[in-house]
């Protein structure tokens, strides 16, 4: 049984690891002080709502006479203030706070054994300029093309789900990739024993590959029905089969990287397959295990999901605001993820999480305003 009193007093607890690192830079005799702008971006982040929205929320509660036809001044205040930070700055700020939030899951023996991970893309869409800075190309959705990307590794085990990593990326080549995927690893590493990465298929290139094997990982990535893979289906009568097999970027700088190509049927299609390469040791048996290893890493999409449940809307082209704003989803998720790995052991349901996110923000915002 899991008792409302102390899921609340968890969350609120919670989120003060949040609020207490981050600094707004404001001044002492500043016209709002930093307590209301952690009320908006809560309010913000929880309600999917523009801080204007939730500015303008926070003054009719206090019974403030506002005009409710003009911008916030308080939203208008954080946005001045967010806009003057420097994304060193944000970073660090948000570095303290995962540092804080894993001592607390350490504390609850979260990673006492190696953890798979897995790394995505997460493409926040955007619908103004195609030049305005760190804005990159990406696949049309929602009648726009352009997007503040984000490459995030987070942990597959469902009980421990937390992105350990994330950073902006504004372009989507191998190069800028790779570079980032070094670091995101190197991060990553500071809190946990990785066992083996998963990815999509969007990581399917040779230099990003040959990365993996550069940074010592197991690796399993979905492989497309590329000429190669195709070619290596019609050798094979019937799947599942395992067979040796060598990714080859053609153009300059060439290389080639040897990999084992697993394949099963496809779970929902038939007369298809379902392909991976890897770099673990598989034989015909293990395919179906490992695909199945493979389908965990899905995990990440739901990350993804509630990530997008603790995102604040903006139209901002600021990249300092978007870093921030992303930044303090992730950390909110985060501490979701803590709170329910502490109530873990009360819950009566397993397969349901010990809190949702509804309540946890029913909790973090039932602190009077004042």
């Amino acid at each position: 049984m899991i008792h409302a009193t102390e899921a609340m007093q968890l969350s609120r607890a919670a989120s003060t690891l949040l609020f207490t690192h981050l600094d707004f830079a404001t001044k002492p005799n500043g016209q709002y002080p930093s307590e209301d702008f952690l009320k908006v971006l809560a309010r913000s982040s929880f309600d999917g709502e523009f801080v204007h929205t939730t500015a303008k929320e926070l003054q009719l509660a206090r019974n403030e006479d506002i005009d409710l036809q003009q911008r916030s001044p308080l939203a208008k205040s954080l946005l001045y203030h967010l806009r003057g930070l420097s994304p060193d700055a944000i970073d660090a700020q948000f570095d303290g706070v995962r540092a804080a939030t894993v001592a607390h899951a350490r504390r609850q023996r979260a990673f006492t054994r190696p953890v798979d991970v897995a790394l995505d893309i997460h493409e926040w869409l955007y619908y103004g300029s195609d030049d305005t800075p760190h804005v990159c190309s990406v696949n049309p959705d929602r009648e726009t093309n352009l997007a503040y990307a984000f490459v995030t590794l987070c942990i597959v085990d469902p009980a421990v789900r937390f992105t350990l990593a994330s950073e902006s990326v504004a372009a989507n080549d191998s190069r800028t990739l790779r570079e980032s995927i070094r670091r995101l690893i190197a991060t990553a590493r500071q809190f946990v024993e990785i066992s083996r990465v998963y990815c999509d298929r969007g990581f399917y290139r040779m230099p990003l590959v040959e990365t993996f094997v550069e940074l010592d990982l197991e690796f399993v990535v979905r492989a497309p029905q590329t000429v190669g893979v195709k070619r290596a289906l019609d050798a094979h009568d019937a799947s599942p089969f395992v067979t040796d097999y060598e990714m080859v970027r053609k153009n300059p700088p060439t290389g080639r990287v040897p990999v084992t190509l697993v394949v099963v049927p496809h779970r929902t299609r038939d007369d298809d397959s379902f392909c991976l390469v890897t770099n673990c040791a598989v034989s015909k048996d293990a395919a179906e295990p490992l695909a199945e290893a493979y389908r965990r890493r899905w995990g990440i999409e739901t990350s993804y999901r509630k990530i997008g449940e603790f995102l604040p809307r903006t139209s901002s082209p600021t990249f300092a605001v978007r870093l921030f704003e992303f930044l303090f989803a992730v950390a909110m998720y985060n501490l979701w993820i803590l709170v329910c790995l502490f109530l873990a052991d009360q819950r009566e349901f397993t397969d349901r999480p010990a809190v949702s996110t509804a309540l946890f923000r029913l909790f973090v915002l039932s602190v009077p305003d004042g």
